[in-house]
């Protein structure tokens, strides 16, 4: 799996999301044992606004969300899949769940990937996907920490 990471406009904060974009395939990929070799995923850090008309258009759902996977192309084409990961929810959900900038952007990372393999949930997280999600996040040093005697929702 390859991910090619880019920034839809300028944000702060963002200097060390390529990095930890080619970190998080790495931890997909020893995960899943290199099983889908051939998937090649553009990672795009977004603003509220572009996200929101993705979700209006593509999902008829006229609100902002926090990362969008969309499958891409026919056999044989480089890129596979498209996941845009809305930066300024990455930003408010690391101050609501208490954790950092990095565990948040890598989370909506991870779970805009597995959208893209086939895993996927009605309005309740699925107890699968989730537990693939932590189990990569902690291969990286992104795993849950305890805050205060509480572990974050996710």
């Amino acid at each position: 799996m390859e991910l090619n990471f880019c920034l839809a406009e300028e944000f702060e904060g963002t200097d060390s999301l390529a990095a930890l974009t080619e970190k998080t395939a790495a931890a997909v990929r020893a995960v899943f044992q290199e099983s889908f070799p051939r998937e090649c995923y553009n990672v795009i850090v977004a603003s509220a606004q572009l996200v929101r008309l993705l979700n209006r258009d593509f999902r008829q759902v006229d609100a902002v969300t926090d990362v969008l996977s969309f499958p891409l192309g026919q056999e044989g084409d480089r890129v596979t899949g498209e996941i845009y990961i809305c930066w300024p929810r990455v930003e408010s959900q690391a101050r609501d769940y208490g954790h950092s900038r990095e565990r948040e952007f890598c989370f909506l990372l991870v779970h805009g990937i597995l959208h893209l393999l086939g895993y996927d949930h009605g309005e309740e997280p699925n107890p699968k996907m989730r537990a693939l999600e932590e189990k990569i996040l902690e291969s990286i040093n992104l795993g849950r920490v305890e805050l205060g005697g509480q572990n974050p929702a996710r």
